[in-house]
């Protein structure tokens, strides 16, 4: 057995991890063919990952001309603890400006990531407000590479 194989998560593994992690930082491709990198809050909805953000935001504009997204989330401080996954998928956008309820939806979903099913109502009516600027996207991952050295 390689080492590869030795350190790689089963998708169990897969599933906890992402459920557990705080955030992702998540590529999309600018016009110019440069890595356009930011960090992002997020949820899962099955085995597909979801956020939100403005739908004027670069990464909505970079989607919306390919679809294409890569994402990355990792913890651990020295080697041994190194653990991580790199995602490959396709993202779709919900605009919120022909579909405020759908991302109202994932905004809640997240939020509830992070709230612990406490979100406030004052949030959620801001949010209400908001929701036509936003747009939701769902990722459906088609490849995943992952690492656990303390499987080492």
């Amino acid at each position: 057995m390689s080492l590869r194989d030795k350190i790689q998560l089963n998708q169990n593994e897969i599933d906890d991890y992402l459920v557990n992690q705080n955030d992702i930082h998540i590529g999309t491709i600018n016009k110019d063919g440069s890595p356009h990198l930011t960090t992002m809050w997020y949820s899962m909805r099955g085995p597909d990952i979801i956020f939100h953000t403005y739908t004027k935001s670069q990464k909505i504009k970079n989607l919306s001309r390919d679809s294409r997204i890569s994402i990355l989330t990792e913890s651990g401080k020295t080697y041994e603890t190194l653990k991580g996954l790199m995602l490959y998928g396709n993202a779709t956008i919900i605009n919120g400006h022909n579909n405020e309820d759908e991302v109202l939806l994932i905004i809640k979903e997240v939020e509830d990531k992070y709230a612990k099913g406490s979100a406030s109502e004052e949030y959620i009516e801001f949010m209400k407000k908001q929701s036509s600027k936003r747009s939701g996207v769902l990722v459906r991952v088609s490849k995943y590479i992952s690492w656990d050295h303390s499987k080492i």
